[in-house]
């Protein structure tokens, strides 16, 4: 039925004039333009136009580098507040430090110059230890003190002794057994109100130490021994750094 009504307008068109038959063919060509140009003008408007989609695809691209520059900046203020705050500790840290060497040396003149209440002459104020690496060596550090009032200098030598167990046994490491140094009566001194000593002692392997004794033996007086444990020695709890003018 199509292709007759098709046929019958054929006819009809060819059986017009040909001027008319002009103006019927430019004018179906423009029409044919029109609808080609509004079905351009409508897809333009639903993709690329400011109101479709590509202004939307804008939208999102914009609020997207936002929340990305955003987060960029929490992130870097959150490094910033992390810093800070591992500064502080840090500077917490060396401050409770300085004040508790403080404290000791606070403690240390008071008893040396009688404000404590104790002037109990010379005497073993502190010792310190320190492991030489991973070895059986360990450095020491003794601060001596003489707090008796008008004293006169000081003078004599300071052994030290280790008591521990080794092999099971109860054994006790004397000076000359701790010590190759070149001075076996012990390490000397001589001061009037107080002095540091250093030096070191090796341990046998397997010996297991359990209390340190130092023991000052005083030109003409009877020497004056001071025990302490260990672990208290090993984790400096009695001692202290002394600078001297």
């Amino acid at each position: 039925m199509a292709s007759t009504i098709f046929h019958h307008w054929l006819d009809q068109f060819r059986a017009l004039p040909a001027s008319r038959r002009r103006w019927v063919t430019g004018g179906a060509a423009v029409l044919a333009m029109a609808v080609v140009f509004a079905v351009g003008i409508a897809f333009g408007r639903g993709l690329g136009l400011p109101n479709g989609l590509e202004a939307r695809a804008r939208r999102l691209a914009a609020s997207n580098a936002a929340l990305v520059a955003r987060n960029q900046s929490l992130v870097q203020q959150q490094q910033t507040a992390t810093t800070a705050i591992a500064a502080l500790k840090k500077t917490i840290t060396s401050h409770d430090a300085e004040l508790e060497k403080l404290r000791r040396e606070q403690a240390f003149y008071a008893k040396l110059i009688g404000l404590d209440g104790t002037r109990s002459g010379l005497g073993v104020h502190s010792v310190a230890l320190t492991r030489v690496g991973r070895t059986d060596a360990w450095n020491f550090t003794v601060t001596l003190v003489n707090t008796a009032e008008n004293a006169d200098p000081a003078r004599g030598t300071l052994t030290v002794a280790i008591e521990g167990v080794r092999g099971g046994k109860l054994t006790t490491l004397h000076w000359a057994n701790l010590t190759s140094a070149g001075n076996p009566q012990g390490l000397p001194f001589a001061f009037k109100f107080f002095q540091q000593l250093q030096g070191s002692l090796a341990l046998p392997k397997g010996f297991v130490p359990n209390r340190i004794r130092l023991t000052l033996h005083p030109a003409g007086a009877a020497a004056i021994a001071r025990q302490l444990d260990w672990s208290e020695a090993l984790a400096g709890q009695h001692g202290i750094s002394i600078t001297t003018p």
